[in-house]
């Protein structure tokens, strides 16, 4: 009884592991010492359910030839558990790897091909509307038709993607640089949200409006809503010195941004007017506008790469704050 169990655990495990590869096995390269250890657990495994059949014809010939019934209780285990692995041939995918042994008993491994079921359902489909709605054949991929190259379908995926690859520059900027260089004053309000919409390199990036271009005073400027920015909060010190290292970041982004690098020749400066929203106490909203900065981009250039204290944000800038308070009208 003791040879048999040690018969058993042999199948099982190598039958396990055979199922393991067979399932998990991927298109790559199957290296010689790969063949050599999937051929021969494939061969244990054969030669352990050989030796399986051929125990109860020697348990049988015991029992007949010595009137031993002690060979009854291993002939009873057998039948027990051959019933239980034929009942559960499915779960056990058993046909899917006594076909993967027909190649790796050869030392060849098969790599099996999974059949997506709703995608067989979907070609029956076409086929079957085809057939409904024409009476041409099924048009089919002649065998003259040869395979793309890798650097073909390289190709055809960048054209596939270059409508939602990041814009380079504004659609408008040929425009623009023109009244730029005339001395007027421009907003490029809309070709940024149209190239923030997908390309994000910061998450304030959606919530800047009103951006413009003054070549005069050689400003950029625009308005910076803050989410969740309210009287309250602006009285906690932890919120403002997160807001503050957010702003920072923000500044350092833009300064960097190869989009706005376009027009940096006609501004050295950052202006940026913080605002919130709150419901007042009829339940209308409003905006207060509670911070101004006005940054030189030098500054924000010395310091790239390199580590700033938030709360040390005014001293390389002129940071206007009213404790949280709307800012008076003549900061705005």
């Amino acid at each position: 009884m003791g040879l048999l169990f040690v018969l058993l655990t042999i199948i099982v495990v190598s039958f396990l592991i055979l199922r393991n590869i067979c399932l998990n096995t991927v298109e790559k390269q199957t290296t010689r010492l790969e063949l050599y250890l999937v051929g021969m657990i494939t061969w244990v495994f054969l030669l352990g359910v050989a030796a399986w059949f051929v125990m109860p014809l020697y348990l049988i010939y015991v029992l007949l030839a010595t009137g031993s019934f002690a060979a009854f209780r291993p002939l009873i285990f057998i039948a027990i558990a051959t019933g239980l692995a034929y009942r559960f041939n499915e779960a056990l995918d058993s046909a899917t790897v006594l076909h993967f042994l027909r190649q790796s008993a050869l030392f060849h491994p098969m790599r099996p091909h999974t059949m997506h079921v709703h995608e067989e359902l979907d070609k029956k489909r076409i086929r079957d509307i085809h057939r409904e709605t024409s009476d041409k054949p099924f048009p089919t991929a002649g065998k003259q038709k040869r395979l793309l190259t890798e650097k073909e379908i390289q190709q055809y995926r960048q054209e596939m993607t270059a409508a939602k690859e990041r814009p380079t520059r504004s659609r408008r900027l040929d425009e623009e640089i023109a009244l730029l260089k005339s001395g007027s004053s421009v907003n490029i309000s809309d070709p940024w949200k149209v190239y923030t919409f997908e390309h994000k390199s910061h998450d304030l990036y959606a919530e800047m409006s009103e951006l413009h271009i003054d070549p005069g005073t050689r400003v950029l400027q625009w308005r910076l809503n803050i989410p969740g920015a309210s009287e309250n909060a602006l009285q906690d010190p932890i919120y403002v010195y997160k807001f503050k290292q957010d702003l920072y970041h923000l500044l350092q982004v833009l300064n960097t941004d190869s989009w706005l690098g376009w027009y940096s020749e006609f501004f050295d400066r950052f202006v940026a007017v913080c605002y919130g929203i709150e419901s007042d106490s009829f339940g209308d909203v409003q905006m207060y506008a509670f911070l101004k900065i006005d940054i030189a981009r030098v500054q924000l250039t010395q310091r790239e790469g390199r580590f700033i204290n938030a709360a040390d944000l005014h001293k390389i800038s002129e940071l206007t704050f009213n404790n949280g308070k709307p800012l008076p009208g003549e900061f705005l």
